[in-house]
């Protein structure tokens, strides 16, 4: 009697094939959140896996090392972002409205400022994973460059330099890093409007026609 042969896994694989997937998309997910909390050097992968729900090794089944799951936690967090912000873009078509919902969006997920993440993260980066990150970014700033632009076009909005505007107005949100702002505490509502009416309106004197 021929006895049947067995498929023995790889260490660290996920016992469930169909599981794979999701249990990849957790990891990262996990990851994400963690990394926009706390930044680069605190996270580490036995946190992640914690966090997660999975063992170690199954991070690693998934990812050469911390590097690796950052690089790829952030892309495609990143692309994400970005169709969030083309769905916004679409469902709204005044331009204030769009910064304003893209605003709030910002507001009310926790997150530390991506360039000190990046600069924190940056020496355990190779160049080839930092430009893919930055394209990443770039993409973003992309779909609200093209929302200027066509705000220019159409009147809506002075000309200018729609790359510039979008980078501008990304510094911005920024500030919602921040729990106070001075001694003022802002709801993620208040202060989405708030900055979006200071880069809509400046800081320019309001002149009233005569």
């Amino acid at each position: 009697m021929t006895t049947p042969r067995t498929t023995k896994r790889s260490p660290g694989r996920p016992k469930n094939v169909v599981d794979q997937p999701s249990m990849r998309d957790k990891v990262l997910s996990t990851a994400s959140i963690l990394f926009m909390e706390l930044g680069y050097e605190p996270v580490s992968l036995n946190m992640i896996a914690q966090r997660a729900g999975v063992t170690k090794a199954s991070v690693y089944y998934y990812f050469t090392n911390k590097a690796d799951l950052f690089t790829t936690s952030v892309t495609e967090m990143m692309t994400r972002i970005c169709s969030y912000t083309l769905r916004i873009v679409e469902a709204h078509s005044d331009i204030q409205t769009r910064l304003q919902q893209i605003a709030l969006t910002k507001m009310s997920r926790s997150h530390v400022e991506f360039e000190s993440l990046m600069r924190e993260a940056m020496p355990f980066l190779t160049q080839e994973q930092r430009d893919d990150i930055r394209k990443a970014e770039h993409q973003i700033h992309e779909v609200l460059a093209d929302t200027f632009r066509q705000a220019m076009e159409d009147g809506h909005i002075s000309q200018g330099n729609p790359m510039l505007l979008s980078h501008a107005f990304s510094a911005l949100l920024m500030i919602g890093n921040r729990e106070m702002v001075g001694d003022k505490a802002y709801t993620p509502a208040e202060l989405s409007a708030s900055i979006v009416e200071l880069f809509w309106k400046g800081i320019s004197p309001r002149h009233t026609a005569e």
